[in-house]
């Protein structure tokens, strides 16, 4: 078989890997996204009442061990909307593999703060969890958007990283609002719009 492919061809074939890839993120991410924000923004908008409610305002934090089983239900969400029904591109794997790389380094990351805050007694050192994760999800969306080639995706990154500089006027609870506008307008409102369209198109 000849594999030799000239430059029209190999921009031909790309372009359709890309469009099988945006159709796969409609078709089979939409349910996630969904399911992630609502997740965060809960969590968010409970720490924040938390810090105000209990005489332990530390004792507040703990809403975020939630993430642990959320990452999961997560999993199982995607791997049952995904079954069977697309074709993985190297596009799909390399999109994949950018919230691999995300997770990963936002796990790194809270080790890292924890033991400073904890090693050197720099409790306001927790102010800065909250703008860098949403700094990452910027980079995330952005690396995305440059992926797939979808032109919402930099808004949406260039929506978090705003809201990462916005954090770093603002204490921890205002934070915590902040980052549940992120998550309603970057993941939620998205994850619909997305999932009306494959619905619409039957992809």
């Amino acid at each position: 078989m000849d594999t030799n492919f000239n430059h029209e061809q190999s921009l031909t074939l790309i372009n359709e890997m890309i469009l099988r890839a945006q159709n796969n993120v409609r078709k089979g991410k939409t349910y996630s996204i969904i399911f992630w924000g609502y997740v965060v923004a809960a969590a968010a908008v409970t720490n924040c009442v938390l810090l105000h409610a209990l005489q332990d305002p530390n004792r507040s934090f703990l809403v975020w061990l939630l993430m642990i089983p959320a990452s999961l239900a997560s999993y199982f969400i995607e791997r049952r909307d995904c079954r069977g029904n697309l074709v993985k591109t190297h596009i799909d794997k390399i999109g994949g593999s950018i919230w691999s790389g995300y997770t990963i380094s936002t796990f790194v990351f809270l080790v890292v703060i924890f033991t400073v805050a904890f090693k050197f007694e720099i409790p306001r050192i927790f102010l800065m969890i909250t703008p860098v994760i949403l700094t990452m999800v910027g980079l995330g969306q952005f690396i995305t958007a440059c992926v797939y080639r979808s032109k919402k995706w930099y808004s949406i990154a260039a929506l978090f990283w705003s809201g990462a500089f916005a954090c770093a006027f603002l204490e921890v609870d205002m934070q915590y609002i902040v980052l549940t506008a992120c998550m309603i307008f970057g993941f939620i409102i998205p994850g619909y719009i997305l999932n009306y369209k494959a619905k619409k198109s039957h992809v």
